[in-house]
């Protein structure tokens, strides 16, 4: 008897149970397509709206900058103002660590060539020391080529290494050029 009540009380449960759920249609293509463009697109808004963001605030710290300026700027402003300066000529600017940067202050792509870039806010001469940290640099980021830039001028030796090493050197006037480049392409001249 007590079986045959358990028995009972099982069956009436169970035949309560939820319907067997109703398996879902596939997905259309075309509407996935969609919804992936879309997801897409709101990405990309979101990463270029970033870009915007960083460029306005690099117009408005530095945009107006003469190169008598960056000798006010501590090393890592002179960096960040760099980057900006090269995001404006067309390169994707990367600032590397503050410390253990293994030479290099910034990474710039271009055109799928990648360049290391030792920065030196300095009044006076920079010597060959630059040049190698520019060399340890473009190893150590794997870069095709190394950059040293710089609001003072250059030893001879730095000259001669760099020469020998296929190192590009810019200095403060290389520098004033670039930013009269922009402020022409702007009109804020």
């Amino acid at each position: 008897l007590v079986v045959g009540i358990i028995w009972l009380i099982w069956k009436a449960f169970a035949g309560k149970a939820a319907p067997p759920a109703k398996p879902t249609p596939p997905e259309d293509p075309q509407a996935r397509h969609v919804r992936n463009a879309l997801q897409f697109a709101q990405e990309q808004h979101k990463f270029l709206a970033g870009k915007q963001r960083e460029h306005a605030a690099w117009q408005q710290a530095y945009g107006q900058a003469k190169i008598n300026e960056l000798d006010q700027l501590s090393g890592r402003q002179f960096e960040e103002y760099l980057a900006g300066l090269f995001r404006a000529q067309g390169y994707a600017a990367e600032l590397t660590p503050v410390s253990g940067d293994y030479g290099a202050d910034l990474i710039l792509t271009k055109a799928g060539r990648r360049i290391a870039v030792q920065a030196k806010r300095n009044a006076g001469s920079v010597g060959v020391q630059a040049v190698q940290e520019a060399l340890s640099g473009q190893a150590y980021y794997k870069c095709d080529t190394a950059w040293v830039v710089t609001t003072g001028n250059f030893t001879a030796n730095a000259v001669g290494l760099a020469k020998k090493s296929g190192v590009t050197l810019m200095d403060r006037t290389a520098i004033a050029s670039l930013i009269a480049q922009i402020k022409t392409e702007t009109g804020s001249g």
